[in-house]
C-alpha cells in the first residue's frame, strides 16, 4: 500500500512544465540575441564551446533532482495496513499443590512429578492461550504471572518442589 505523508507538497510538481517553457523562451531569447550580433557560422566559429545540448542535459538533471526532492518532502510511505485483530484464547491460572502429600509415590514416579509432566504437556499443546500457575500449601503463592511465554512456564515448572512453601498444609481456599 502505497500514501503520502504530505501530498500536497506534490502540487509542487506541476512547476516542472512551467519551468520546461522558461527555458524555451531562454533558449529562443538567447538565440535570437546570437543571430543580432551576426552571421550564426561566423558566431559559432568565436564560440566553440558552445552547445543547446549541455543546457538541456543540465535542465533536465536539474528537474530529476527538482522531482526527486518534491517527492521526497511528500514523505512517501510503503507498508502494510495496520488493523486491530481480536485474540482467541483461553486464560489457564492453574493451582498446583505442593504439600508434603504430593510427594506420596502412590502414583508413578510421584504425584508432584505426575502434575508438572501433565502441567508441561498441557503447556506443549496450548496455542494462543495464556498461562499461569499458582503453587500452594498452607499459603498460596504465584509462581508464574499469566503470560503467553511457554519457554518461561516451563522453566517455572522445572523448579517447583515442596520447599517452596513454608508452611505444609493443603489449603485449597487460598489458591483459588
Amino acid at each position: 500500500m502505497w500514501r503520502f505523508e504530505h501530498i500536497e507538497y506534490l502540487y509542487a510538481l506541476l512547476l516542472i512544465p512551467f519551468f520546461s517553457a522558461l527555458l524555451i523562451l531562454f533558449m529562443l531569447w538567447k538565440k535570437k540575441a546570437i543571430r543580432s550580433f551576426g552571421d550564426w557560422p561566423v558566431i559559432a566559429q568565436l564560440m566553440p564551446l558552445f552547445s543547446n545540448r549541455k543546457i538541456i542535459l543540465k535542465f533536465i538533471v536539474l528537474m530529476l533532482a527538482y522531482g526527486a526532492l518534491i517527492v521526497a518532502l511528500a514523505n512517501p510511505q510503503i507498508g502494510s495496513k495496520m488493523e486491530k485483530v481480536q485474540r482467541k484464547g483461553a486464560d489457564l491460572m492453574i493451582a498446583l499443590d505442593v504439600s508434603n502429600s504430593m510427594l506420596s509415590e502412590d502414583i508413578r514416579p510421584d504425584r508432584l512429578t505426575r502434575a508438572v509432566q501433565g502441567i508441561t504437556k498441557l503447556i506443549d499443546r496450548l496455542e494462543g492461550d495464556r498461562i499461569g500457575i499458582v503453587v500452594f500449601a498452607g499459603k498460596a503463592y504465584v509462581q508464574l504471572p499469566i503470560t503467553t511465554d511457554y519457554a518461561a512456564a516451563k522453566m517455572f515448572l522445572t523448579t517447583i518442589s515442596t520447599q517452596m512453601v513454608p508452611t505444609q498444609e493443603t489449603a485449597i481456599g487460598e489458591a483459588i
